[in-house]
């Protein structure tokens, strides 16, 4: 993955995920609009075969790229609470 920003002001990014289908940019759109300060996180895919998504937030009081980062550790924080989990499952279920 290879964000590369297109747009960016204060309250506002926009980014190509290259090499991204939906399922990113898709769980990062999620994880955004959990935060009230966001006025609007989606993005778009021209073609699914040709093109990367553009993934675009807009906050209202917030900076975007604060926003962005703490919607990021979030997810990397539920991935590890995910595993962790997981792993305690599957050795429970002798499966490790």
């Amino acid at each position: 993955m290879e964000p590369k920003i297109i747009e960016q002001s204060r309250y506002e990014i926009k980014f190509e995920l290259g090499g991204e289908g939906h399922s990113f940019p898709n769980l990062l759109r999620t994880t955004l609009l959990e935060e009230p300060a966001v006025d609007f996180a989606g993005y778009s895919i021209d073609h699914p075969l040709l093109a990367s998504p553009v993934f675009t937030l807009r906050t209202n009081r917030r900076q975007a790229n604060v926003v962005m980062r703490e919607a990021l550790e979030k997810m990397l924080a539920r991935t590890e609470q995910f595993r962790k989990i997981f792993a305690q499952n599957a050795a429970d279920h002798g499966m490790d």
